[in-house]
């Protein structure tokens, strides 16, 4: 939907056991943007679930 917002769960470990997080992170929020979605915060849920961030978007 244009002009949405919406919450996506990157599991770094389900998407890539052997690269470090972090890469997994940049790799998938790039290719976000590179969709349409403008990134409106990145909250890291250490110590909750280790190696999972959550990202919230607006696509535009």
């Amino acid at each position: 939907k244009n002009r949405g917002h919406g919450i996506i769960a990157v599991k770094a470990r389900s998407i890539d056991s052997v690269e470090e997080p972090e890469v997994v992170y940049r790799r998938e929020i790039k290719t976000l943007e590179q969709e349409g979605f403008r990134i409106l915060e990145i909250v890291n849920l250490e110590p909750y679930e280790r190696d999972h961030v959550l990202v919230v978007v607006k696509y535009s």
